[in-house]
């Protein structure tokens, strides 16, 4: 059968198997991605079946999938990034953002003797960052469910988690730059100067896309998207990376247009496929009892670290302790965010497989606890 035969069969084949698992687990009242996960762990023992160009080019609209997704994802941190919410939010903020930092770092000099393979260092500031990630696009979606995107909760809860997601992405982008002994300095030249035109003529940028019709203006933001993703690949970062950064800053720019909504129908189509990708890389075979231990662990210091630090954060700036609770829950959403994270991590070569099988355990539980504790704090608070 011709290669692409086979790949357009395997991609109606994957995506179809995503999206039925996602409406399965959605229906359940869990995220859909936790379904598309779990799709591509039920097929990794399959092994890899298809032809190697065939794999090469599913990998290839899987990485599409995610440079749309997370340019969608930096365009919906935006609003949140008014420096009146941010006054609000910045010691709640800390709290979620210095506690995990902190306790993912002590974690990782422990874990380093055995799922370090490019060395403690990158490894380190990897951990360290991915404790510190709450899933912006999941939690807005929680937030808009519940009717709270206007509650100054809400608004707390999305402040703060720009803040600590910009942070846990930079230190990402540091960790990458150093595998190669690079300075910083010449990525993020690049993505500065590729960013600067649309915010320094912000005005001229704003007229000339509204007068665009919708698939245009579409067109054009996913084409800065993936050049975003070229300047950051070219300079040894990962492309998301730039993708995530380019999405941020003209979401702030240009916020009329809606950057996020008009790219996240296209990213949407294509990233279920880079979840059953994420799935599809687990091992589950080398679970053993060391690894189990290690899994136990990172949840533990997953969940203490982010939601124990949003809720003191959330305490310090004066929040009473039930709205803080919700806070500390609402920030320990890690979702797709982190699923993305580690899978970029294992890309790179920071993490081996079984620490990147571990950390998909800890997203998937911490993500799947969020409903019920939001659920609960909600039916104490209307008891009280």
């Amino acid at each position: 059968m011709p290669e692409f035969a086979v790949l357009f069969a395997a991609l109606a084949v994957l995506l179809g198997l995503a999206r039925l698992a996602g409406r399965l687990t959605a229906a359940l009242g869990q995220p859909a991605v936790l379904g598309e996960i779990l799709c591509g762990v039920a097929l990794a023992p399959a092994g890899r079946v298809l032809p190697a160009p065939v794999e090469s080019a599913l990998s290839a609209i899987a990485q599409l999938g995610l440079v749309l997704f997370l340019f969608a994802a930096g365009a919906h941190l935006a609003p949140a990034m008014t420096a009146t919410r941010l006054k609000a939010a910045v010691v709640p903020a800390l709290g979620a953002l210095l506690v995990p930092l902190a306790l993912g770092a002590a974690l990782a000099v422990w874990l380093a003797r055995r799922h370090a393979p490019a060395g403690p260092g990158p490894f380190v500031v990897f951990v360290a960052a991915a404790m510190a990630v709450t899933a912006l696009p999941v939690l807005a979606r929680i937030l808009a469910e519940r009717g709270l995107l206007d509650d100054i909760a809400g608004q707390r809860a999305l402040s703060a988690a720009a803040v600590t997601d910009v942070a846990a992405w930079t230190l990402l982008a540091i960790a990458a730059a150093s595998l190669h002994g690079r300075s910083m300095t010449a990525p993020l030249a690049a993505m500065a100067a590729m960013t600067a035109l649309p915010v320094l003529s912000r005005s001229r940028f704003r007229r000339w896309i509204a007068r665009q019709s919708r698939s245009s203006a579409t067109a054009v933001l996913v084409a800065l998207a993936c050049a975003a993703a070229a300047v950051t690949a070219a300079a040894g970062l990962h492309p998301a990376i730039g993708a995530f950064f380019a999405g941020a800053a003209l979401g702030h720019a240009v916020p009329a247009i809606d950057p996020a909504g008009l790219v996240t129908p296209a990213g949407a189509l294509l990233v279920p496929l880079y979840f059953v990708l994420v799935g599809r890389a687990v091992e589950l075979g080398g679970l053993d009892a060391a690894l189990a231990v290690e899994t136990a662990a990172i949840v533990v210091v997953a969940v203490a670290g982010k939601g124990g630090g949003a809720y003191l954060g959330a305490r310090l700036a004066g929040v009473s302790p039930r709205p803080a609770g919700v806070f500390a829950a609402l920030m320990n959403t890690r979702g797709v965010t982190e699923l993305v994270f580690v899978s970029i991590g294992l890309g790179l070569g920071v993490i081996d497989s079984a620490f990147y099988t571990a950390m998909v355990v800890m997203a998937l539980v911490t993500t799947a606890m969020t409903g019920p504790l939001l659920t609960r704090l909600t039916q104490q608070r209307e008891e009280v």
